[in-house]
């Protein structure tokens, strides 16, 4: 038989109840128990998403998808008999005297009447529930508490201590009843009316709802299934079955996306947001401010449909380890990241998140039923539990399980008067390849969870919540392909932001979470976007670190323009690692990363504290860092200058930096970031073009460079050091900005002789030069170059071959070319 294709424009991923309907119409097409004759109108058909609407590959074309549903569909007993709005208790269901029925009651009434062979499935489910003894013990003892609220509004103080205690035992009587309804109910209801129970609750040691149909099927006033039936009625004539006047019409409309006026006003709750009761912005206004709105009853009855294939499981997910627990397909614990629509500091905090599948490759129901029924999401042996591990998931998972994305939703309540709305946060597209879990990296010894639990503590401060919520967006930004690497350096500079304010903190605060795990080098390589201000940043946090090549000539340069040098010499007594500048941390716990990753411990010790970094601009920290790591090079006796590092910056790079073409800021961010991360290779590809470096920092940085590396490349011997002149560092720094150059001159004059007294010879004597050092052209060197951005420069790593450039120009034949002593050689 030919088949057709379909495009339900009606059916869209967003909002709730569009995709909702998708669900329910590929459902009912393969169901046989939805027909009226007991076979399926097609169980082969397949549906998938395209161009923002669901597709349908089907031997039913238009009019005969419109036959079905007009004449042949049978709706599923969707049903609540336990919720007291569904029109089975409080006396309505039976008229009792000087009871009236309610008009839900009625309604079910009319149901169980009925001849209509579509309504069968409902009929039998309404019958089975009227004549429950569980229910109808149900309603006494519910009657009976509500009578006793009533009464208590009204009473005397010498009856209420009497009522009060009547009403007590009433509740309790309730609860236990309720207990063993759902459990007696559901071994004991048909097959169709059990797929709804298990939609709206899991049974285990306790009654759970699904978050979908948020209290049970009932949200607030409003009872889903009532919705449910009355939308029915609307379109069906009960007695009979026929479709109403304006049942087709609706039905295209809601399907297929064709214009057309709609006669009913009202709200479908949740599944329509902007639709959902008092205080919504948009809608025809009735009675003050209730709004009411167009409401197409075809969109209330396939969305329910559709919501049965959310039915939930006691489960273990996916082989997960862990306690046994409740599990709806696709739902996890709200997190408020990701998205810029949620508030941290809203009070209604979401009750759930809900992600709904796309998939791109035609799929028949029972393979779409499936997915949903495994749609338990883990991260190795974890389940998944929260928004955010959901995208980790996915993205370690990618297209593999023909999943293309999800659109996320947050079930939150606007108001505490309203009820709950479906809001969409945003499509999450699965990658085509999965995506490495960096995150992962920041759970060791579970320090995420703890730093979630500090920064939302009642006693935190305001700064440490927007920070910690800046670092659960660009968690969330680390799980798209597109947004990787911009989401690591801002997970970078929000980490920094965070443990700067752990570091001012109190040292109580400081008690209840360590600092950061060691974040491995895969960090480094997907943040590093080439910039100057990130090599810059990177080589400054590798300092006092040792590479995997520590003592080890450099190596040659990769293909791809990586490099891996290393400049720090063995058998030294440790140099500071970086971040002790940043936060009090002990160095022993920085170093020894390889073993114990996790184990990073706070200094308790007042004296011993490096933290020099403070609120000050980046060149200012710069040479504090500098002048306090000479300091601790004299304190700890050690042979050699403490600015080797694992990692290091390219000539350009500096030169961006000391001509002020550089975002200070941005590198100070990435910096307090990654001094937390294990040092890695960063791309040294040349630059489009080469701004020249001043020709002080050719003569000072030498000076400043490890005696070792001197040695390696042939400036030195071995018995030779070239110390750091005292006070150099101060003249710098006190000319600040200053562009004059007097400043820079002297400072010139002095390395080039402590250079020579080392033995370094240089063609350009201060002497004859009147006073004014020359660089070959007849220029002043210090005119043009910012003083204290000359002084945080000598705190950058270069790399030994960048060294001997340097040396080459302020100390032309200082290196021989074909020394054989030449380590370089």
């Amino acid at each position: 038989m030919r088949s057709e294709l379909l495009r339900l424009e009606g059916c869209t991923p967003t909002p709730l109840v569009s995709y909702l309907k998708a669900l329910g119409i590929l459902r009912l097409i393969s169901s046989d128990v939805n027909h009226v004759q007991g076979r399926a109108a097609d169980p082969k058909a397949r549906g998938w998403w395209e161009n923002e609407s669901f597709h349908l590959r089907t031997v039913l074309d238009q009019r005969s998808l419109t036959q079905f549903f007009l004449y042949e569909y049978a709706p599923s007993p969707i049903i609540a008999p336990w919720n007291g709005r569904a029109g089975f208790l409080e006396g309505e269901a039976k008229g009792v005297a000087g009871v009236h029925r309610r008009p839900k009651a009625e309604r079910m009434a009319r149901v169980e009447k009925s001849d209509a062979p579509r309504l069968k499935n409902l009929r039998k489910t309404v019958t089975t529930s009227r004549t429950s003894e569980q229910i109808e013990s149900y309603n006494r003892v519910r009657a009976n508490r509500k009578a006793l609220e009533k009464r208590l509004k009204v009473v005397g103080a010498e009856r209420r201590e009497i009522l009060e205690q009547k009403k007590k035992i009433a509740t309790q009587d309730e609860k236990e009843i309720k207990s063993i309804l759902l459990p007696t109910m559901r071994s004991t209801t048909d097959l169709q009316h059990l797929a709804y129970i298990d939609t709206c609750y899991v049974l285990s040691s306790e009654t759970i709802p699904a978050p979908l149909l948020v209290g049970g099927g009932v949200d607030g006033s409003q009872e889903f299934g009532s919705d449910f039936v009355e939308a029915l009625e609307l379109l069906f004539d009960f007695h009979s079955g026929t479709p109403c006047r304006q049942c087709s019409s609706d039905l295209s409309a809601a399907v297929f996306g064709e214009g057309h006026r709609l006669d009913r006003r009202g709200s479908f709750g949740l599944f329509t947001p902007m639709q959902s009761g008092l205080k919504s912005t948009t809608g025809l206004e009735v009675g003050g401010d209730k709004k009411i709105y167009p409401l197409n009853s075809w969109d209330v009855v396939l969305a329910m449909e559709g919501t049965m294939v959310f039915a939930g499981a006691l489960t273990r997910r996916w082989g997960a380890t862990g306690d046994t627990r409740a599990a709806f397909p696709f739902t996890f614990e709200p997190v408020r990241a990701g998205t810029g629509s949620l508030s941290p500091a809203d009070p209604n905090r979401p009750r759930a998140e809900i992600w709904t599948p796309l998939w791109r490759k035609p799929a028949v129901f029972s393979e779409i039923a499936a997915t949903f029924a495994e749609g338990r999401l883990t991260l190795g042996r974890r389940v998944a539990r929260t928004g955010l591990d959901a995208a980790r998931s996915v993205a370690q998972i990618g297209q593999a399980r023909g999943i293309s994305g999800f659109e996320r939703y947050s079930l939150i309540q606007p108001d505490s008067k309203m009820p709950y709305q479906a809001n969409p946060l945003g499509r999450f597209i699965a990658p085509v390849r999965p995506l490495r879990d960096l995150i992962e990296d920041l759970e060791a010894g579970s320090w995420l969870e703890n730093a979630r639990r500090l920064a939302g503590g009642t006693s935190a401060p305001a700064h440490a919540r927007s920070t910690m919520r800046r670092l659960e967006d660009a968690l969330f930004q680390m799980t798209d392909t597109n947004r990787a690497g911009e989401g690591v350096r801002n997970a970078l500079m929000a980490l920094g932001a965070f443990v700067g304010w752990l570091a001012s903190a109190p040292s109580k605060a400081r008690g209840s979470l360590r600092p950061p795990p060691v974040l491995s080098k895969a960090w480094i390589k997907t943040a590093d976007d080439g910039s100057p201000e990130f090599r810059v940043a990177a080589a400054l946090a590798g300092l006092g670190l040792p590479s995997a090549t520590t003592g080890a000539p450099p190596p040659a340069p990769k293909e791809n323009g990586a490099t891996d040098h290393t400049t720090q010499p063995p058998n030294t007594p440790p140099a500071p690692p970086m971040a002790v500048h940043f936060a009090p941390v002990e160095e022993e716990s920085l170093l020894d990363i390889r073993r114990f990753p996790q184990r990073r411990r706070w200094s308790d010790s007042a004296t011993t504290r490096n933290d020099v970094w403070g609120p000050a601009g980046l060149v200012s920290n710069m040479i504090s860092v500098l002048e306090r790591r000479l300091v601790e090079a004299t304190i700890r006796g050690l042979s050699d200058k403490p600015l080797a590092a694992a990692t290091h910056a390219r000539l350009a790079d500096i030169a961006a930096f000391v001509t002020n073409d550089f975002d200070d800021a941005r590198c100070a961010t990435l910096l307090a970031g990654l001094v937390w991360a294990r040092p890695g290779p960063i791309r040294m590809s040349a630059p489009a073009h080469t701004v020249p470096l001043p020709f002080a920092y050719a003569v000072l940085k030498p000076i400043f460079a490890p005696d070792e590396t001197l040695r390696r490349i042939g400036a030195l011997v071995e018995t030779t050091r070239l110390p750091i002149p005292s006070g150099l560092l101060a003249r710098l720094r006190s000319a600040g900005p200053n562009l004059n150059g007097d400043a820079t001159d002297r400072v010139v004059r002095i390395a080039l002789a402590r250079a020579r007294g080392s033995g370094i010879p240089s063609p350009f004597d201060p002497v004859r030069a009147g006073g004014r050092h020359l660089d070959g052209r007849g220029s002043r060197v210090g005119a043009g170059v910012p003083a204290d951005r000359l002084a945080a420069s000598l705190l950058i790593p270069v790399d030994a071959p960048s060294l001997k450039t340097l040396m080459n120009r302020a100390y032309p034949g200082a290196i021989p070319e074909h020394d054989p002593e030449s380590k370089e050689d």
